[in-house]
């Protein structure tokens, strides 16, 4: 933290020390800040953590992920899956009612249907509608995918897909009544209703959100009906001091994510909560399905003429510096160092695969091998990743890897390597629903940008045939050991340099009960309460 920022902040402390700011005594209200846009209630748009987040609270999904990651029943009651794993049969439970709305007449509401399921797939395969999770409808056999009655739903998919509950708790499959849509046509985005624990009431973008209770909710916790606060409410303070100033003084209930200039105002080198915040509130962490990285866009160090089209030269970048030292001084050690593959330990928790690791004696036996190893290349990042990116930078150059760093706001760096006008570029993998596969598809060759999420422009043809054999296979086992093959293609080529695995982190005011965290660092406030 630079010392302005220091004094000002210790400054504010001591004087908000002495003051106490009554709130909400009435109401039992959930407060938080989103420094992101949300640009959407329409959960075909829940691209974004923002807009996740708030779509969260107000939609349902057939089934969830909990905070161990395990697939939960919530529309859903139960379900079959076909000894092939191609057909899903689903028995829909019968006491879900959507939010009390205009839309529905003078009946106000009515229960869910399996159909409203088969109409949201239509929505998000309307081109019209240019939702970002179309994508999506690739593993559905749409023409083989119907409401058997108004609680039994049958989908089929195109091939077996052993991760497909896990997709179907994104937010792209949350029940949407037809009603809705049609009364408030383009208006829906900003006049969302849906099943969830609470209902839309106020929107001013960029300024205030406001949910409220949903009264009729049909899930129990002990046998009380959820959820159990009144209401939430969501800030859009952009400046990060203002942020944490008002945490401080009581005016947000949580904070996720901790930014750098201010992580060694509330946690030790160690990562714990500092002690004199320890009365006040909770750390939460755990490790988030989040990947950061390097890529290499081989056919653009090729067309550069750059030293990264050597395989040998990608390797030694790799070896080049201290990962465990990297994220214990820049990251508190709030994170994992990158020493495996491109998948989190977490999901790839079924097989080993061992990356790399600070080898100085090894990077000058492979510099040998590369005839213009001392060219500069060019590292394009954002400013908030500078900091890995010059301790890269200053490491690497003490065996004669010469990087530059170019900083770009953003939504010009992902312009750049999303375009492949990079052949060096930070990007990070949050992890759509939770499969291996989904960190894997990164790096198969239909999937290339922009029409995909292939940034390196990786290309290798028994990659890909492992990759498309996953889909076929249902036997856990066997998907493992293919997946190890993959991750050992990928390091083999080094067109990757995995820099730590994230986590999630939380700080949450003592005053709230029932925050739960998971590797999707998905929000339900569903059983949150506060005093």
């Amino acid at each position: 933290m630079c010392n302005v920022t220091r004094i000002l902040f210790c400054v504010f402390l001591l004087c908000i020390s002495c003051s106490k700011t009554e709130h909400n005594i009435q109401y039992n209200i959930f407060r938080y800040n989103e420094t992101s846009t949300i640009t959407s209630l329409d959960p075909l748009f829940s691209n974004t953590q923002s807009n996740i987040w708030v779509t969260n609270q107000i939609f349902n999904t057939l089934v969830e992920l909990d905070e161990n990651m395990m697939i939960k029943p919530v529309i859903a009651k139960e379900w079959t899956i076909s000894s092939d794993g191609l057909k899903y049969v689903f028995t829909l439970r019968n006491d879900v009612f959507y939010h009390v709305s205009e839309c529905f007449g003078s009946d106000s509401t009515r229960l869910v249907s399996a159909s409203d399921f088969i109409y949201g797939l239509a929505r998000l395969a309307n081109k019209e509608i240019l939702s970002p999770g179309t994508w999506l409808l690739d593993y559905f056999d749409l023409n083989n995918t119907k409401a058997l009655n108004d609680t039994i739903l049958e989908i089929n998919l195109k091939k077996p897909f052993p991760g497909f509950l896990g997709l179907l708790t994104m937010n792209y499959f949350a029940f949407v009544p037809t009603e809705a849509v049609l009364f408030f046509g383009n208006n829906f985005s900003s006049n969302p209703i849906g099943t969830g624990p609470f209902y839309f009431k106020y929107w001013k973008k960029n300024e205030k959100l406001i949910l409220l209770k949903n009264k009729n909710y049909f899930e129990y916790e002990n046998e009380k009906r959820l959820p159990f606060l009144d209401a939430v409410s969501i800030s859009f303070i952009q400046q990060k001091e203002s942020v944490f100033m008002n945490f401080i003084l009581g005016n947000f209930d949580f904070i996720s994510g901790l930014d750098h200039s201010f992580r060694d105002e509330f946690l030790d080198s160690g990562g714990s909560l500092l002690d004199k915040y320890s009365n006040q509130f909770l750390l939460l962490t755990n490790p988030y399905l989040n990947t950061e990285y390097l890529g290499v866009n081989v056919q653009k160090a090729i067309s550069d003429n750059s030293p990264l089209q050597f395989k040998d030269f990608r390797k030694a970048l790799n070896y080049s510096f201290n990962k465990p030292t990297m994220i214990e001084y820049l990251r508190n050690g709030l994170v994992s160092a990158g020493v495996n593959g491109i998948v989190p330990k977490t999901l790839g928790n079924c097989y080993d695969i061992q990356g790399y690791t600070y080898k100085p004696d090894t990077i000058k036996t492979l510099l040998k091998n590369v005839p213009n190893s001392s060219d500069r290349i060019v590292l394009y990042t954002t400013q908030d990743y500078l900091d890995v990116c010059e301790y890269i930078q200053y490491s690497s150059k003490k065996f004669g890897i010469n990087i530059d760093i170019e900083i770009s706001s953003p939504a010009i760096h992902r312009e750049l390597f999303s375009s492949g006008e990079a052949s060096l570029f930070r990007a990070s993998w949050i992890a759509d629903y939770p499969d291996p596969e989904n960190f894997l598809s990164l790096f198969y060759s239909k999937n290339k940008s922009p029409l995909g999420p292939n940034y390196t422009h990786f290309n290798n043809i028994s990659y890909d045939s492992l990759y498309e054999m996953s889909f076929k296979i249902n036997n856990f086992n066997s998907r493992c050991k293919l997946f190890h093959q993959m991750e050992s293609i990928l390091i083999d080529e080094a067109v990757i340099v995995p820099l730590y695995y994230d986590y999630a982190i939380r700080l949450v005011s003592k005053d709230v009960k029932g925050m739960s965290i998971n590797a999707m660092n998905s929000l339900s406030l569903k059983k949150v309460d506060k005093k």
